[in-house]
């Protein structure tokens, strides 16, 4: 074997490896990637005003839902209908027990891409605060 037909060889090699990968990253540019500021990152929490060490937080990702909240689906359609305004989230109907445990509700993150700061009044117990804000989103 001489020289030549062993450049040959890795010059076609080389060619049949590379132009496959220039196609593929080629193909993957001219998609359309998700904005990253666009995002839906919150970090929901319940606080019980009485023992700030007891309560719980979970976090919502929403376009595609996801994070660890146990019914992202539901709670992104709901801040969906209402644009992420926390305060418009409509009640539900139900009963709750006459328990007093006040909890407050805090949302903090992004929803499309605009920061998020809610605090919410506070509820008498953690069944009121779901109710009132609709049954999904605070409901981990």
């Amino acid at each position: 074997m001489t020289v030549r037909p062993l450049a040959a060889v890795l010059a076609a090699t080389a060619t049949a490896v590379l132009l496959p990968l220039t196609a593929a990253a080629t193909a993957s540019a001219e998609r359309p990637l998700p904005e990253p500021f666009d995002a839906t990152h919150l970090r929901l929490t319940t606080k019980y005003v009485s023992d700030r060490a007891k309560g719980g937080f979970t976090y919502l990702d929403c376009d595609p839902a996801g994070g660890s909240h146990p019914a992202a689906e539901s709670a992104c359609t709901d801040l969906a209908k209402v644009d992420g305004r926390f305060e418009d989230l409509s009640d539900k109907e139900g009963a709750c027990t006459m328990q007093y445990e006040p909890v407050e509700l805090h949302a903090t993150g992004t929803w499309r891409g605009k920061p998020v700061e809610y605090v919410s009044e506070v509820f008498p117990n953690p069944c009121m605060a779901d109710l009132a804000t609709g049954g999904n989103v605070f409901n981990f």
